[in-house]
C-alpha cells in the first residue's frame, strides 16, 4: 500500500512531490494576510532590516487594495491577475495615491517603481512556493519591465540648486537646520537615513570625517567618509544649538518636538518647497544625485566614488552620474584636445 506522507497540521506529500521538488505540500490554505505573517517572521529571524520588512508589507498592501475582494487566500493569486494589476500600475494607478499633498495627477507609476515593487511580490511567491505553502508559484513568469526610460537618476542643476538654498532664512531654526542638512548631504553623498539618524559620536571634528556603522549602512558594511570642514564647522553649530532648544541628546538633526528628525518630514517640507519655487522635482535622494555627478565633475574618481557611495557594483555609481547637455558641453571646452592644439598654433 502506497502511503501519504503526513506533516504539521495535517500537511501531506506523495513520494512523488519528495522526489522531484524536495518539497512538502501542504493541505492548509493561508490567507494572503497569515502568508505575509510568516515571512515576515521568517525574514526577522534572519536578520532582515525592519525598513525592509516594512516595503514588503507596504507593496503587499498596494496589491491587496487592487485585487477583487473575493481573493483571500494566497494560493487564489495567478499569474493572469499579476498582469493585470502591472497594466494597472503602468496606465492607471496614480503615485502617492491617498497621500496628502503628494498625489500625482498624472496616471501610471514609472517602470523602475513597478520593478521594485515586483521585486518584493517574487521574494515573497518565491518564499511561500519553497515553504510548501502554495501549490504553484504565481510570480515565477513574471518578468522585469524593459526600462527605457532616458534618465535612470537626475540631480539638480546648479542653478536649482543654488535657488533652493538661496530659498532658506537661515534666523528661522528649522529652516537653518534644513539647510544645514541640504549642505550635509551635497558635502557627503549620504543617504537621507543616514543622515538622520547621525549622531554627534559619528563625527570626528578633528579628522573632517564622520563614520557610518554597518547597523545603519544599506549594504551592511561600515564607511568613513569625508566631511568638508565648512560643512563640519556648520553641523557643530547646528548641534550646539539642538543641546539649547531640546536639551542633552546625541542626535544632530531634531525636529519641533525634540524627536530625531525622520525622513519623511524632511520629504514633506522639501515638496513644499518645490511647489513654493515652481520646480519640477525635489526630495532628499537628489542631492545624493547632485553629489556624485559633481564629484566626477571636479576631478573625483569612480572608484573613490563607488566607497563614498557604498554601492557594491560599480554600475550602479554610474547610473548616478547623469550630465545634461549644458555639463556635457562645460566638460568638452575643457579637455577637448583640439581647442589645447589651436591655443598652441
Amino acid at each position: 500500500m502506497k502511503r501519504k506522507f503526513i506533516g504539521e497540521r495535517g500537511a501531506t506529500a506523495t513520494s512523488k512531490d519528495r522526489r522531484t521538488t524536495g518539497i512538502q505540500r501542504t493541505s492548509i490554505r493561508y490567507t494572503i494576510d497569515e502568508a505575509l505573517d510568516i515571512f515576515v517572521k521568517a525574514k526577522e529571524a534572519e536578520g532582515m532590516r525592519p525598513r525592509t520588512l516594512d516595503d514588503y508589507r507596504r507593496h503587499m498592501e498596494f496589491f491587496k487594495r487592487y485585487i477583487p475582494e473575493v481573493i483571500i487566500y494566497v494560493d487564489e493569486v495567478t499569474p493572469i491577475l499579476i498582469r493585470d494589476y502591472i497594466t494597472y500600475l503602468r496606465k492607471e494607478h496614480h503615485a502617492y495615491e491617498g497621500v496628502e499633498g503628494r498625489e500625482k495627477a498624472d496616471r501610471g507609476l514609472s517602470v523602475t517603481t513597478i520593478n521594485i515593487r515586483l521585486r518584493t511580490m517574487k521574494t515573497m511567491f518565491n518564499f511561500w512556493y519553497n515553504e510548501g505553502m502554495t501549490e504553484s508559484n504565481a510570480m515565477a513568469t513574471i518578468k522585469q519591465l524593459r526600462n527605457d526610460e532616458a534618465k535612470e537618476v537626475e540631480g539638480l542643476t546648479d542653478i536649482e540648486l543654488q535657488r533652493v538654498l538661496d530659498a532658506y532664512n537661515e534666523r528661522y531654526f528649522a529652516e537653518w537646520r534644513d539647510k544645514t542638512l541640504i549642505l550635509l548631504l551635497l558635502d557627503t553623498g549620504m543617504r537621507i537615513n543616514e543622515a538622520l539618524t547621525l549622531t554627534i559620536q559619528q563625527i570626528d571634528f578633528k579628522r573632517s570625517s564622520l563614520y557610518i556603522p554597518s547597523t545603519i549602512a544599506k549594504n551592511r558594511k561600515e564607511r568613513e567618509i569625508p566631511l568638508s570642514r565648512e560643512v563640519a564647522k556648520k553641523v557643530r553649530e547646528l548641534y550646539e544649538e539642538t543641546q539649547q532648544y531640546f536639551g542633552d541628546t546625541d542626535y544632530v538633526f531634531m525636529n519641533a518636538y525634540g524627536e530625531p528628525m525622520t525622513p519623511d518630514t524632511f520629504r514633506r517640507r522639501l515638496n513644499r518647497l518645490k511647489n513654493k519655487l515652481k520646480l519640477p522635482k525635489l526630495h532628499p535622494h537628489m542631492f545624493r544625485h547632485t553629489f556624485a555627478r559633481n564629484y566626477i565633475l571636479n576631478g573625483g574618481d569612480l572608484f573613490t566614488l563607488q566607497k563614498i557611495l557604498d554601492h557594491s557594483d560599480i554600475t550602479t555609481t554610474r547610473k548616478y552620474i547623469q550630465m545634461d547637455t549644458e555639463h556635457i558641453r562645460n566638460q568638452h571646452n575643457k579637455y577637448s584636445p583640439v581647442r589645447r592644439l589651436l591655443k598652441r598654433s
